[in-house]
């Protein structure tokens, strides 16, 4: 039962599983595309080969590089306590629902695979940043003046936290394997975390004269930054397309500029008010914790003139010729030189960058920090800014394309000319009109200009010159000429010389101890001098004094992720949103005050103003500027884009620190900055995003007129058209309407987008099966929702990642009529795909994804799955086929091909596939755990190892790397692959512990109890509060609202028609799930895996408890379960209705043992329906069941909720679960409690740990008392809360159920009816000797007479190494015995032989032959040439136990276990075939044993004794007794005795119905 590792790549999952321990990526929750996933992923400088960030178009999921090798002390792989991985899989027989969890995970290792896997978004627009406008002096200081001023505002902790920044991966809200951080993405001069995506990162150049867009690293060309897209280290060696237009890494982010890069150029606000008139001359200082903002340098006397401004119209050398110690007679010549110094710098970049590109790097001493991304910045409102604006923007072209393309030897200048030397760089320009000679310079100033700008005329020598006559202008203004000496600084930064530029910094700030931008540019330098601690610290001060100040923001936050401080980075973040909403108020406030006061005001009720719209905003203050306050902060609606991409920023760290609600509100916070709705608030947006499909009424759609609760379905094209419908006319988003360049706002769309598609995937891992935590914000509706976030996010920005994520949810979606979802006729779809149905329309995305990115390796993974899903395993096996070939080292892709190879009997291949899986991720467990299921099924014991410290009876033998055995007891270390599995059960189970902790803080006990219709008393409150805090606390939860739901039905019953009430008015509303509570993982490991894994009875509880609070949370979590519980039955008149349901009424073991069951009921007491959930197959057996069973409903195509309300309509009082945790079993139908009693037998040898399971039929053979759980009551609420179910820590109990206890053996068996001799004339013993012996002949002609056949017809899995090694030494102490077994499958056979050649020799090794498996019937017919059949002690013979049985073959089995139901139930079918009395009981001492020891000793003792004198089939000894014992007592045993068995089973019916009306509990003898 293979585990398929259902990766439906989202930005986070489904697995399935047929009888293995494998790995299909989880349950049928696809992997989603997360916001996180969107951002530049820088490789740290420090490592040896690191590369530069690089943006990447498709989602990966290996790491290879430094990535894999990191020293960080963080680094740790070891588990994140709290957190579990979300799966879904198929069990052997049916799908047990998981999905993942974002949770961080560690460098090397990454979350379980998911089926469907959510991918983050993929960027494929080539979005860029831009510059903001310039703010003003005023403004800026009116931010700082409004700040809160109270204590503790922004508190933080000075330790870096390892889990403070865990980056997700792959996909970033869903951690799918990238390591736990990644050093963020950087853009310009910002570093910041792999979440964090601003919109107008700090860049290479000045970032305030109204650029296009940031001048980037190459020195005139801008290449688009792209927010939204994965980051993934696995394809560090190459960009994706339409994004970097075939860039190399390097030519995107040189080595060289990494470490060193000037700092951001000051934003010179001071020189450029936003409004005219006086700034207030207060100053506001927040209060705030000395470790945030320590104490400040000597230097650093801040006061509010830094503040003031200067009017916009005033250029700023007219401004400096205002200070009165200037000495510069000429104001007009130092504007020029102002001008074309800031061109030299300018200049200088561009030809550093050429010369980085070309190989010729300038030796800087390397750091940390990425110190390119850190640049200077200059002032913003200088007389040059006009000219410089007006000269990019009519080159808007030298932006958008490489410089280097016409000519790799030159660089282009800030004016796109590409020569060695621009001629600008050599002299200012001589008016605001036009160019100024250099001339102009020597005739003004020529002892200014150095000698050597005559003989090398380089950008560099330009610097030098330009800085020598900033010099000297700064000596004759007194240094007092701010601008110039900011300017300065930069050419120094720029020439390397950090000195210098420190220097600059320090004269600037001697003058004016305020300047925030000559602070933030101080800490630039500092940093690239290696002063990181002093580094922080200025740029603190300068968030202090200006929290509106992003470049100082901007940089701080890459400074704290870099260092693994996320936390602290988030308190930053929220610190200057709290600043500039506190600004703003205070803002309306005043404006507010000023209009009441005058005489025609009107009293006005305000609300706090992120809650206003910007109408009624500049209604109350009319002298506002219009382009202000759209986003409730303190900030022009220019900066809106920027202050998103802080929050979104805010939100992926959030997240990947485990915060989902937090993340969400964050990522809701970014959606309505850019949507214009913040006033409106998220529901509000999605309300209009489906207000505007169901109002449409266009006969060409195709989403569904569904009824207002159904999720509108849309094909790709019509999603296409969302937010052109959503904002009219032309779709553009308001709040981003401001932002000055079509390349910012590109890039804030694409924050909007994936913003957008992060909170649409925490929904949805809030709704199903998810990494939600128990915190976790869920979707009020569920899917509609959901479907709504997701439709935006695409049509903002089209994404493979996105499509991928939709077809995720929209295959989960219900399948409407054809009518109603696509009046358009639809050709070419797969047999089973209803049109317009939601597996249609999730076929759509994917292949709308595939289009936009044909290499999307996530994409093709989860389409595989959909289509292993609806039956095409040969499709889905060459969509998995592909997803490995665009990456062969994809671990998901790999495991899932493994998967489906396997289930069409390539174990081979399947092995080699999961062996590239654990190569590609060791520690992924579903491939891990899949390759020891496959190797297991072959009897591959090679470096199985063992497990130590087990009782005596479990797993004795080893076996080592080279195939030797070693005794267990020899060593006290676990080892090999099968420790390994045992080690991964372990954490699980440990993590799955913690699920839903915290769950009851939200919850007040006693409201809670009165909830669930209990009367809470001290005592009950108390046992509440208890939970608390405790492992298990989610599950306590989710079972006593399973038992309310339970008690709530049988009270309806009682008072309706036992106490003769009426129901008129009766609460029939169904307990729920707090909405804190997200659905838990299943462990890799499932139920049917554990029968031949060797683990203890708490291991094995706790898997089968995980896998039923798994199933109950999705079930109660399911939109089509109803507000109110079902209804229950009316009293049986007179019989009772048991309904039977089972995915194997078909040609499987259970419909060969049931199949006259149904028509066998007596009507008078039991009328049996039958549900049958998998399509015929036209078999006898299935034709049979339909024939004689009184009601039989093919409910093969039906969903879950028409299979349960026809249940219900059936008024079924007593339902049967046949399939247990088995493959395609239905366990949700019992989930949602559709009939009084439940029960469960036949299909899963073991507990089903489920509060949905009332009972189990058994016998105290198969379940012996003393592995019950000690409280057995299991009645009202109050049992069940001091049941201990979950007190036990070292209690080896298994059944927390109720138990039927049969007379006889619990087990059915319809030989008597179904064998192929039943109905021939009964033969003599004689004559079935005779036949018996020609039988043998036919088969084994060369055997000699005398030889003794030893067999076991079981498929070879359940066979270990401690079994094989008792049998060979059978064989070696019985020379005349041989040992028959099946190639079940044939690999095993080739591994069996070499195994037995190397412990025991080619001897006894020869005497073990194998044949083909034979057809059902010759099955049963050839058993009795066997003497004797060994069983498997591990996993004992079932049906074939049975079919050996009655042939009359003896079968000697080993009760290995108390506590493991599948190693007990031979002896149990034995005992069932043996007639009662001394002599049955005589034969039941030789044929069951007690251990391994006895065994091998038994079967020796039996093989050794018998004699067969001639060659006719007469034998002597022991061995013929018991054959002639079974032979004649087949047709009167309990075993074979149908009917018999069928009236204690009603017997057992009419008993458990009366226990539940009267309100008994306790187990049942019959």
């Amino acid at each position: 039962m293979d585990t398929e590792v259902a990766h439906r790549h989202q930005a986070l999952p489904h697995l399935r599983s047929p009888s293995s321990l494998s790995a299909r990526t989880a349950p049928k929750v696809p992997v989603a595309d997360h916001p996180r996933s969107g951002c530049l992923i820088s490789i740290p400088h420090n490592s040896p080969g690191s590369q530069q960030p690089v943006h990447y178009t498709q989602p990966t999921q290996n790491i290879k590089g430094p990535f894999r090798t990191s020293s960080h002390p963080h680094d740790s792989r070891s588990y994140v306590a709290g957190h579990e991985h979300m799966l879904r899989r198929k069990t052997p027989n049916g799908t047990l629902a998981a999905g993942y969890d974002g949770r961080p995970v560690e460098w090397a290792s990454r979350r379980p695979a998911n089926k469907y896997l959510l991918m983050p978004a993929a960027n494929t627009t080539g979005d860029t940043i831009c510059q903001p406008r310039a703010r003003s002096k005023e403004y800026d200081k009116h931010v700082v003046q409004r700040a809160p001023s109270s204590e503790n505002h922004w508190g933080h902790n000075t330790e870096s936290d390892a889990k403070s920044y865990l980056a997700p991966g792959l996909d970033s809200v869903l951690c799918q394997g990238s390591p736990s951080y990644l050093p963020g993405p950087h853009a310009g001069g910002q570093q910041i975390p792999m979440v964090m995506q601003p919109m107008w990162p700090p860049c290479v150049g000045i970032t305030s004269l109204n650029h296009p867009g940031p001048y980037w690293p190459n020195g005139a060309s801008f290449v688009p930054y792209r927010p939204a897209p994965i980051r993934d280290p696995r394809f560090h060696t190459g960009l994706g397309e339409h994004v970097l237009h075939n860039r190399t890494s390097d030519q995107m982010y040189p080595s060289s500029m990494a470490h060193n890069a000037p700092p951001h150029p000051p934003s010179g606000s001071r020189l450029s008010p936003m409004s005219q008139g006086e700034a207030p001359s207060w100053t506001y200082r927040p209060n705030l914790p000395d470790q945030i903002f320590p104490g400040h340098h000597p230097m650093l006397n801040f006061d509010a003139e830094s503040l003031l401004a200067i009017p916009e119209n005033v250029s700023a050398v007219a401004a400096l010729s205002n200070q009165k110690d200037l000495g510069v007679a000429n104001v007009r010549y130092s504007e020029r030189i102002l001008i074309w110094a800031h061109r030299v710098y300018m200049n200088l970049l561009a030809f550093r960058q050429q010369r980085r590109r070309s190989g010729s790097h300038i030796q800087r001493p390397i750091h940390r920090y990425p110190l390119e991304r850190v640049l200077p910045q200059l002032p913003q409102g200088t007389s040059f800014r006009s000219r410089d604006t007006h000269n990019h923007t009519t080159r808007p072209s030298h932006y958008s394309t490489d410089p280097y393309e016409n000519n790799p030897g030159s660089y282009v200048d800030v004016n796109g000319n590409s020569s060695l030397l621009s001629s600008r760089a050599l002299g200012p320009e001589s008016d605001l009109s036009g160019p100024c000679e250099p001339s102009s310079i020597h005739s003004k100033h020529e002892s200014f200009l150095p000698m050597q700008m005559d003989h090398d005329p380089s950008p560099t020598a330009a610097a030098v010159c330009a800085i020598e006559i900033l010099s000297k202008l700064g000596q004759e203004s007194g240094w007092r000429w701010t601008d110039g000496m900011l300017l300065g600084g930069c050419l120094a930064y720029g020439l390397g010389e950090y000195t210098k530029a420190f220097k600059w910094y320090s004269k600037v700030l001697q003058c004016d101890p305020n300047n925030v931008e000559a602070i933030s540019n101080l800490a630039a330098t500092l940093l690239s001098l290696d002063r990181r601690q002093e580094a922080e610290e200025y740029w603190l001060r300068s968030v202090q004094l200006r929290p509106s100040y992003f470049e100082a923001v901007e940089h701080l936050v890459g400074m704290y992720c870099e260092d693994h401080r996320g936390r602290e980075a988030v308190q930053l973040i929220e610190f200057v949103e709290q600043s500039l909403q506190e600004a703003f108020l205070q803002q309306v406030r005043e404006s507010a005050s000023e209009k009441s006061a005058s005489p025609n005001s009107s009293n006005t009720e305000f609300s706090h103003p992120t809650r206003w719209s910007e109408q009624q905003f500049h209604k109350q203050c009319p002298n506002s500027s219009p382009k202000f306050s759209s986003s409730g902060y303190y900030i022009s609606s220019s900066d809106n884009g920027r202050m998103l991409s802080l929050i979104h920023a805010k939100g992926n760290m959030l997240y990947a620190l485990g915060d989902n609600a937090g993340a969400a509100k964050a990522f809701e916070n970014a959606i309505l900055i850019g949507s214009g709705q913040r006033q409106h608030g998220i529901r509000s947006l999605i309300g209009k995003v489906l207000s505007v499909f169901t109002k449409e009424t266009r006969s060409d759609r195709s989403w569904s007129n569904n009824a207002a609760d159904e999720p509108i379905l849309l094909m790709p094209q019509d999603a296409l058209e969302t937010s052109r419908l959503v904002f009219l006319p032309y779709g553009n988003l308001p709040g981003l309407e401001d932002v000055p360049t079509n390349m910012a706002r590109r890039a804030g769309i694409s924050i909007v987008s994936n913003s957008l598609l992060s909170l649409a995937k925490i929904y949805q891992d809030g709704m199903s099966s998810s990494g939600a935590t128990a915190t976790g914000p869920r979707a009020t509706s569920g899917v509609k929702e959901i479907l709504a976030l997701y439709y935006l996010s695409l049509s903002l920005q089209p994404s493979p990642s996105t499509a991928n994520n939709v077809g995720i949810l929209l295959a989960s979606v219900q399948q409407p009529a054809v009518s109603k979802t696509c009046p358009r006729p639809v050709q070419g779809l797969m047999p089973g795909v209803v049109p317009g149905s939601g597996i249609h329309l999730a076929l759509a995305y994917y292949q709308y994804g595939l289009n936009l990115d044909p290499r999307h390796a996530h994409l093709y993974t989860n389409l595989g799955s959909l289509f292993k899903d609806i039956g095409q395993l040969g499709a889905a096996i060459k969509m998995y086929e592909k997803a490995v070939q665009c990456d062969g080292n994809f671990d998901i892709a790999l495991a899932n091909l493994a998967n489906a190879v396997k289930d069409q009997g390539r174990i081979s291949d399947a092995i080699d596939y999961y062996r590239r899986a654990v190569t590609a991720n060791p520690d992924f467990a579903e491939a891990v755990c899949g390759l020891a299921n496959a190797l297991n099924s072959v009897c591959n014991w090679h470096g199985r190892g063992g497990v130590t410290g087990l009782s005596s009876k479990r797993d004795r033998w080893h076996v080592d790397g080279k195939g030797m055995l070693y005794d267990g007891y020899a060593t006290s270390r676990p080892s090999g692959w099968i420790e390994r599995v045992v080690a991964i059960v372990d954490k699980q189970l440990f993590q799955g512990e913690g699920w839903g902790r915290g769950v009851l803080q939200s919850l007040e006990p006693e409201r809670f109890l009165r909830e669930l219709r209990l009367l809470p008393s001290l005592d009950l409150i108390g046992i509440v509060q208890g939970w608390a805090g405790e492992p298990w606390e989610g599950a306590r939860v989710v079972r006593l609202i399973e038992r309310a739901t339970k008690r709530l039905g049988w009270r309806y019953y009682r008072n309706r028609y036992i106490e003769g009430g009426s129901n008129h008015g009766f609460d029939r509303t169904r307990p729920q799930l707090p909405a804190a509570l997200a659905v838990p993982t299943a462990p890799t490991v499932l139920p049917f895996h554990t029968f031949t894994c060797p683990l203890s009875a708490k291991q094995i509880r706790k898997i089968s408890q995980r896998n039923g609070l798994r199933i109950s949370c999705s079930t109660l979590r399911a939109a089509w379960l109803p507000r109110q519980i079902y209804e229950p039955p009316s009293p049986p008149g007179p019989h009772l209705n048991v309904g039977y349901v089972s995915s194997d009424f078909n040609n499987h073991p259970l419909a060969h043992l049931m199949q006259s069951v149904f028509g066998f009921h007596d009507g008078r007491r039991v009328k049996a329906t039958c549900y049958a959930t998998t399509a015929s197959d036209g078999s006898v057996h299935r034709q049979k069941i339909a024939r004689e069973a009184p009601i039989f409903h093919d409910a093969s195509s039906w969903p879950i909720d028409r299979l349960i309300n026809q249940i219900v309509a059936d008024e079924i009082h007593i339902l049967i679960n046949l399939n247990g945790y088995t493959r395609g079993a239905k366990n949700e139908v019992f989930a949602a409690r559709p009939a009084p009693v439940q029960m469960s037998f036949m299909g899963f040898a073991g507990t089903l740990g489920a509060e949905w399971c009332d009972y189990l039929l058994a016998d105290k053979i198969a379940i012996p008392p003393q592995t019950l759980r000690p409280s057995r009551q299991n009645v009202d609420l109050v049992d069940q809360m001091t049941d201990g179910n979950h007190d036990d820590d070292q209690n080896q109990w298994i059944y927390g159920e109720n138990v039927i206890f049969a007379r006889d053996t619990f087990f059915c068996c319809d030989h008597r009816q179904s064998a192929p001799d039943a109905q021939k004339p009964e033969l003599s013993w004689a004559e079935e000797q005779q036949r018996r012996w020609r039988m043998r002949k036919e088969l084994f002609p060369s055997l000699r007479h005398d030889t003794v056949i030893l067999g076991n017809f079981n498929q070879l899995y359940k066979i270990e190494p401690t079994t094989f090694r008792t049998w060979l030494r059978i064989l070696a102490r019985t020379p005349k015995a041989v040992l028959w077994l099946l190639r079940f499958p044939e690999l095993g056979e080739t591994n069996l032989r070499e195994t037995a050649m190397s412990w025991v020799g080619a001897e006894v090794a020869s005497r073990v032959i194998f044949t083909d498996v034979a057809p059902k019937h010759q099955h049963i017919s050839r058993a009795r040439i066997c003497d004797v059949f060994l069983d498997t002690p591990e996993c004992n013979a079932h049906t074939t136990a049975a079919d050996v049985l009655w042939s009359g073959t003896p079968l000697l089995t080993f009760p290995r276990y108390e506590y493991k139901m599948c190693s007990r139930m031979a002896a149990s079918i034995l005992s069932g075939a043996l007639p009662k009395g001394p002599e049955g009981d005589a034969a039941r001492r030789d044929l069951i044993v007690h251990s391994d020891e006895e065994y091998e000793d038994r079967a020796v003792e039996l093989a050794t004794d018998l004699f067969y004198p001639s060659d006719n089939g007469e034998g002597w000894g022991r061995l013929m007794e018991l054959r002639k014992i079974l032979f004649e007592n087949r047709w009167t045993s309990a075993l074979f005795d149908t009917r018999r068995w069928v009236r204690d089973l009603e017997e057992a019916y009419e008993l458990a119905w009366k226990r539940w009306v009267e309100g008994e509990g306790g187990d049942i003898w019959l």
